[in-house]
């Protein structure tokens, strides 16, 4: 499989801020970006958020000096079907890091680059403490609306107790996890950093009752500054 490497190359014209520092983990060298959740299929709860991270992602990473590599999906897709098949020869099948190493010989065929970065969203609990919310390296404001009577939401297998300074418990987050992996293979460096609540608290329908409602968040993803922070935190070490 060939990839248009060097179309993609070319994705990226906004330099990256000035004085910003390179994260340790991708080296000085070319990078490689793999699309978000190639290797792993997005949850439908974080689907919503595959474009807006790809975008921040190379907009994190874009410098005129040093242009990133952004792999196509389609083309990327069809690659990792054949890396598959080596690795299932190869017995390493269940072990996506070494399917990470497969993929990245494959592209190292094609292209010189020093680090090759596998981006996938997933899903996190986010700890509530009255009225921030904190996971992965980040911490989110909150709303509690209505009156801080004490109430009870039940949330999946956790529980939102709010009273008058705010709540205790869990709401559904959104984290992006990170694999930078060498050209030739190896494991450089992985992390995870939160990037937005997937949750909110809406009151109760009844204007005499005493439970909270956790719905979806729409248009979660639309916060860059809060996608850019999160990325961030994938990357501190």
């Amino acid at each position: 499989m060939l990839l248009g490497l060097a179309a993609a190359a070319l994705w990226l014209a906004t330099p990256a801020e000035s004085g910003e520092p390179r994260p340790a983990a991708i080296g000085s060298g070319r990078l490689v970006v793999v699309p978000v959740n190639l290797a792993v299929r997005a949850v439908p709860e974080v689907e919503p958020g595959i474009e807006p991270v790809w975008r921040a992602l190379l907009e994190y990473f874009a410098s005129e000096a040093q242009p990133v590599i952004a792999l196509d999906r389609l083309d990327a897709g069809a690659l990792w079907n054949e890396v598959m098949v080596d690795a299932k020869k190869a017995g390493d099948e269940k072990n996506l890091y070494a399917v990470y190493g497969h993929f990245a010989r494959r592209v190292a065929a094609q292209a010189q680059f020093e680090s090759i970065l596998f981006p996938t969203l997933i899903t996190q609990a986010a700890h509530v403490s009255g009225r921030m919310a904190s996971w992965d390296g980040v911490r989110r404001p909150i709303e509690i609306p209505g009156q801080f009577n004490e109430t009870i939401d039940t949330f999946r297998e956790g529980k939102i107790w709010l009273a008058r300074h705010g709540g205790t418990g869990e709401l559904a987050a959104a984290s992006l996890h990170i694999a930078v992996v060498s050209a030739n293979g190896d494991l450089r460096y992985e992390g995870r950093g939160g990037l937005v609540l997937l949750q909110e608290l809406t009151p109760p329908e009844n204007a005499n009752g005493r439970e909270f409602v956790t719905v979806m968040r729409k248009d979660a993803f639309a916060a860059p500054d809060q996608l850019r922070e999160g990325i961030e935190a994938a990357f501190r070490e």
